[in-house]
């Protein structure tokens, strides 16, 4: 046996595209959020000494949306030895990997918190 079932009352589906702008809305500035913050732990962090400070002046993270239904958050170094900064000397200057390494599984547990809060299982 088959059901099917049509709807087309235009305020429900207003209602689910705005349901999805504002949450496309609040995951945005939750990432840009969180960008800043890393960024700042990032230079305050860094396990190297200064000699311009070029290197801590220009780690970033940065929030960019390749896609529709993609949130990037991207940790950079702008100078061009930060790849030796990452991955020289057993690796022990590295920045970026570390702290994705500890701040990946917060973000997911902040997104699960928040979804939680929806509790879209009602």
């Amino acid at each position: 046996m088959s059901l099917e079932f049509n709807y087309t009352d235009s305020s429900l589906a207003y209602g689910l595209n705005r349901m999805t702008e504002k949450m496309g809305a609040m995951l945005l500035m939750y990432s840009a959020t969180k960008a800043a913050k890393i960024e700042s732990k990032m230079k305050k962090n860094r396990p190297w000494t200064d000699r311009t400070g070029a290197a801590k002046a220009r780690l970033s993270a940065k929030v960019s949306t390749p896609n529709d239904n993609t949130i990037r958050i991207t940790l950079a170094h702008g100078v061009p030895y930060g790849i030796y900064l990452e991955l020289a000397h057993e690796k022990n200057f590295a920045i970026i990997q570390p702290t994705v390494k500890e701040e990946a599984p917060l973000i997911v547990k902040d997104l699960q918190e928040i979804l939680e809060k929806i509790d879209l299982k009602k």
